[in-house]
């Protein structure tokens, strides 16, 4: 929390949120600004592309403001089919912040959003202004993570080991027998996607003397994978339009 005006202080909150800034003088003007931009993935998953895909086509729209403006990646101030694209390399490892807004974004939790879908129908504030400060005052903000759309995030500033089993989803593939200095094509199978909104996992081959030369895209595309050839891993995250 930086405190700026009459006087330049910073705090870092507690695990609460608690904050506190004393010895300020009366009769001055203070603002009070909110900022965290740690661990990107924080609260992301598919699962966040799945609603926000449904919003782009209208299917189910997202009524939160904060939602909303946890979904605008790009800070553009609209949801658009870019903010999915940018979350998505995101999950696959492909980029590792967004490059238009921090991690998190903090509200003036006092500040009422305009009716209706549009978040930016007017500038929301992000910082908590007090003029003539006249004896103890208090600011709170509604913190934001930018990506996360189902608001999933910890919010203790530790990176989250976030478990989602509800059930088993099998990735087959053909067994073959490797002999060394030849290439093979192994094909692989998802039979079950019929039955999941979405799917994200990786595949790492910790066979030192195996690399993987190459990736042909089936149903899942060039956007849903993220391949890493140096360090034997593909990255995947895919969901349907329905």
């Amino acid at each position: 929390i930086a405190l700026s005006g009459a006087m330049a202080l910073n705090r870092t909150s507690n695990n609460n949120g608690g904050y506190n800034f004393i010895g300020l003088k009366n009769g001055q003007d203070y603002t009070l600004t909110a900022q965290l931009d740690e661990y990107p993935l924080n609260g992301i998953s598919t699962l966040d592309l799945i609603l926000l895909m449904r919003h782009i086509l209208g299917n189910k729209r997202i009524e939160n403001p904060y939602r909303l403006i946890a979904a605008d990646v790009n800070n553009s101030k609209s949801i658009t089919t870019l903010d999915l694209i940018l979350i998505r390399k995101l999950i696959l490892g492909l980029d590792v912040r967004f490059a238009q807004v921090p991690s998190w974004r903090f509200v003036d939790a006092k500040y009422v959003f305009p009716a209706g879908l549009n978040s930016w129908s007017e500038p929301f504030p992000e910082v908590v202004n007090i003029n003539n400060l006249d004896g103890k005052r208090q600011a709170d903000f509604i913190a934001i993570k930018m990506g996360d759309i189902n608001g999933s995030a910890t919010t203790n500033g530790l990176q989250p080991a976030e478990v989602r089993s509800y059930g088993e989803f099998t990735i087959d593939m053909e067994e073959k027998e490797l002999k060394r200095g030849e290439a093979y094509r192994i094909p692989v199978f998802a039979h079950q996607l019929k039955n999941v909104l979405g799917c994200q996992f990786a595949v790492r081959l910790n066979e030192k003397e195996v690399e993987i030369q190459d990736v042909e895209y089936g149903i899942a595309r060039k956007e849903n994978i993220g391949f890493f050839q140096s360090e034997r891993l593909v990255s995947c995250s895919w969901n349907g339009n329905d």
